[in-house]
């Protein structure tokens, strides 16, 4: 077995964590499909094959336009036990012990749907999940900018009761570009005294500003992307400094055009600086990827080692909003089974 064939191996195999996914963009394909054929069908997607097709985009207008799409099937509060069952089952296969997933409730309103519906139907996926598969997760709920501050309380009102009982923390979501997070300060301090643990998208379709917002205005303990601070030093030395998690999404990246080319970004210079970086996919589906395929990218398109690698991992362990207990126990766990990996293949 050459060199890199062991090498894709033990990533296939290895033990991971995913911090950024969206379970509405990460619904396995099949199921999606299924969901797309309950639902009346539709005349352009007659085939697994169609649906793929269907799914590529040519920027990122044309990918929100594709969101909204596959949105309109999704039409009852108990398809959502089945979308976090199946994502997870999916994720169970790459060998992801733990994820932290945000859901936008708010985007199936105009339906008539309640957040506290889609809420306790993805607690009950989620559960199952774990009981079948030995996988646990814990939800975020995303805050979408420029739905308002009234709404983003209301959402810490909805979702309150949740805390400790599958939801996890909240996000902030939607165009950075458009709605900057500073009004969104309230929700945030609010979210914060009630026990939410913080993160909100920054620094992908926003430069240096959007981050510092997110961490100065907000209080955020993670960035999600994070992509672009490298266009301001002092904000690259703080992250190092303060050890502020970067939730990065590689080839999300690279199919929204933040960069044109994986050798272009800037997740190298970042781990090599000392950062605190995780590996994420994002929407995997969305984006023909998967967490398994993001560390694939950086063995084989920018250099990093098996032992990179396994640090990223450890990584998303620390970055996680689990107790330090938890954490020390699944760091324990991750290195026996790299050591196994390493063991057997090397």
């Amino acid at each position: 077995m050459s060199s890199a064939t062991k090498i894709e191996v033990i990533i296939q195999k290895a033990p991971k964590i995913e911090l950024h996914l969206h379970l509405e963009g990460a619904i396995p394909i099949e199921t999606l499909y299924a969901l797309i054929q309950r639902r009346g069908g539709d005349p352009t997607v007659n085939s697994i094959e169609d649906l793929e097709q269907k799914l590529t985009y040519t920027d990122f207008a044309h990918f929100i336009e594709l969101w909204i799409w596959k949105n309109t099937f999704i039409t009852e509060e108990r398809d959502f036990e089945d979308i976090a069952y199946q994502v997870l089952r999916n994720l169970s296969e790459q060998n992801v012990k733990y994820i932290e997933a945000f859901y936008s409730p708010g985007d199936y309103a105009h339906k008539g749907l309640t957040v506290q519906g889609i809420t306790e139907y993805l607690i009950k996926g989620k559960e199952r999940a774990r009981r079948d598969f030995g996988i646990r997760s814990e939800l975020i709920v995303d805050i979408v900018r420029g739905d308002g501050v009234d709404v983003g309380m209301q959402r810490l009102d909805e979702t309150e009761h949740y805390l400790g009982k599958g939801l996890i923390g909240i996000g902030l979501g939607g165009s950075e570009h458009k709605f900057p997070a500073d009004p969104y300060a309230p929700v945030y301090k609010e979210a914060r005294r009630r026990g939410f643990r913080l993160t909100a998208h920054a620094g992908e379709a926003a430069g240096p500003p959007s981050i510092w917002a997110a961490i100065r205005k907000l209080g955020c303990e993670r960035i999600g992307h994070g992509a672009r601070a490298h266009e301001d030093p002092k904000l690259i030395a703080y992250l190092k400094e303060k050890q502020i998690p970067l939730e990065l999404c590689v080839v999300s990246n690279i199919r929204t055009k933040v960069f044109e080319s994986f050798e272009s970004h800037p997740i190298r210079q970042y781990y090599d600086r000392g950062l605190m970086v995780t590996v994420n996919s994002d929407d995997p589906v969305m984006f023909n990827t998967t967490l398994t395929q993001e560390y694939m990218v950086l063995a084989q398109k920018l250099n990093f080692t098996l032992e990179d690698l396994r640090q990223m991992t450890m990584n998303g362990v620390v970055a996680s909003f689990l107790s330090e207990k938890e954490k020390e126990s699944i760091k324990d766990q991750f290195t026996r089974e790299w050591q196994q990996l390493q063991e057997q293949h090397m």
